[in-house]
């Protein structure tokens, strides 16, 4: 998936004001996305501690939870903050995505998850699949 693919997806759904994208990996995270009201109100030390404590969360929301495995795998977390909302994607137990709104700009937040979920499914199987190709051809 592209830094910029999944804003611009999420931008022309026309679904909500977007504050933040920010992908995560382990302890590693890229912000691909950070609105200018966000770049207006945290300095660069407070976002990056924000954005730590919502990876920090993220594992505890992880892709698999065996304590739920009935109920299959664990697909998005939605936090409703006062004035935030806040969108887990696990794409397994270490890594995934965390996407933000304004939350008096989002109508529909079951139709926004259904088209996040449904763009990251096929932009991570396509990455997950050219990766496996790759990791054959250099066995």
């Amino acid at each position: 998936m592209t830094a910029d693919s999944l804003a611009r997806y999420i931008r022309s759904l026309d679904v909500g004001t977007l504050r933040t994208i920010v992908r995560y990996d382990g302890d590693d995270y890229e912000v691909d996305f950070k609105s200018a009201a966000i770049e207006a109100e945290y300095t660069d030390d407070e976002f990056e501690e924000v954005a730590k404590n919502f990876v920090l969360k993220g594992f505890d929301d992880g892709h698999e939870q065996p304590e739920f495995a009935r109920f299959g795998h664990l697909d998005a977390t939605v936090r409703w903050f006062q004035q935030v909302v806040v969108c887990q994607i696990p794409f397994d137990d270490w890594s995934g995505i965390f996407v933000s709104f304004d939350r008096e700009s989002i109508s529909d937040t079951g139709h926004l998850i259904d088209d996040i979920l449904a763009f990251v499914d096929e932009e991570v199987h396509e990455e997950f699949e050219s990766e496996d190709v790759a990791d054959q051809f250099n066995q």
